[in-house]
């Protein structure tokens, strides 16, 4: 999905919030069967080694929650303050 830049624009302070807020979009998902398993591994992997609040981790979390709910996703950066990454996600959907 190459979400690698958008992270970049995501400031290090946030990190920690971005990351809780994918992560609860992603566990209370009612579409988790759309998530490939590959991404669902890696983001065990990451998660098992504390990596969530990294650039990777984030990137890992932001494509999951993109895939299972990219409108909860958008409405969730834009409440954080992130409204140039919300408007960055929708022009990739």
């Amino acid at each position: 999905m190459g979400l690698g830049k958008t992270v970049k624009n995501i400031p290090a302070s946030l990190w920690s919030a971005v990351s809780e807020e994918l992560t609860d979009i992603i566990l209370n998902s009612p579409n988790a069967s759309r998530m490939p398993s590959s991404l669902a591994k890696t983001i065990l992997y990451y998660w098992q080694r504390d990596h969530l609040v990294t650039e990777v981790g984030l990137q890992h979390l932001l494509e999951a929650s993109m895939i299972l709910e990219p409108e909860k996703t958008l409405s969730s950066m834009e409440e954080l303050g992130l409204s140039e990454i919300a408007v960055k996600l929708k022009e990739k959907l």
